[in-house]
């Protein structure tokens, strides 16, 4: 008969997190490596202009030109070398999430294995 070897569900916490990590982290290194140059924007220096920016304002309000510089930044971190940055930033958020939700769901699980645990005499 075949034993079953049962891996302690911290150390596969562990195990799951570094494998997140590497692979989050491996994914950023080579979209950083092979980024390339953004392709030019036609409309970039018309953007860039202030009466651009003047009569976004003048048909939008402030919270248009809000608006529009958010959606600028938003935009820029999914090109080139910053897709890298923000991959990796990814990466971390989901690991620790995983960390934290894993092991305090494993510890919860051995402190319910050791109540029920039957007492010897």
């Amino acid at each position: 008969m075949q034993t079953i070897k049962i891996i302690d569900p911290l150390k596969r916490c562990y195990i799951l997190t570094a494998a997140i990590l590497l692979l989050g982290f491996g994914a950023a290194i080579a979209i950083y490596l092979t980024a390339g140059e953004s392709p030019a924007d036609p409309f970039a220096e018309f953007e860039n202009s202030k009466k651009y920016a003047y009569e976004l304002e003048r048909i939008g309000g402030k919270a248009a030109v809000a608006a529009d510089c958010l959606n600028k930044w938003f935009v820029g971190l999914w090109q080139g070398e910053t897709l890298a940055y923000t991959v990796a930033v990814i990466t971390i958020i989901i690991a620790a999430g995983y960390y934290f939700v894993a092991t305090s769901l494993a510890e919860e699980a051995l402190s319910n294995n050791s109540e029920s645990a039957p007492v010897h005499s």
